[in-house]
């Protein structure tokens, strides 16, 4: 009598269904439940009125101390080591009135416009001087 062994077979079989259940799957969502996430990274702002009509850099990364700001570098073209902080919303960045460079003063908001864009308006005090600003912001 011709005795197959049907171990082998039935492992064979196993290791099949094992290797087809890890197949690869598609990158994590980015979303995080952080309505700041969506904020972070470089955004490039075009400035108007005419007088200044500049454009600049502005870094925005998550605040570690407070779970629902973020802080901006360089708002208002201050300077790469001048930061302001902002309320991050789902929809819009809120800079509340504050001092962010000896005798500068900054507030105003930033609304999402689409998935890498949006439109800041702000005012910059400075020396005694109060300009407004409108920037449209792209995230680079």
């Amino acid at each position: 009598m011709n005795h197959i062994n049907t171990r082998p077979c039935f492992l064979f079989i196993v290791f099949l269904f094992i290797l087809n259940s890890c197949t690869i799957e598609d990158p994590v969502d980015p979303q995080t439940g952080d309505d700041r996430d969506k904020f972070k990274g470089t955004w490039l702002f075009t400035e108007t009125p005419a007088a200044r009509n500049i454009s600049y850099s502005v870094y925005i990364t998550n605040d570690p101390s407070n779970s629902s700001q973020v802080l901006l570098r360089n708002m208002g073209n201050l300077g790469g080591s001048v930061s302001a902080y902002g309320i991050a919303t789902s929809t819009k960045i809120v800079i509340p009135s504050q001092e962010t460079y000896e005798g500068f003063i900054i507030e105003g908001s930033g609304s999402v416009s689409g998935t890498d864009m949006m439109e800041w308006e702000y005012t910059i005090i400075a020396g005694g001087d109060i300009e407004s600003y409108s920037a449209l912001a792209t995230k680079q």
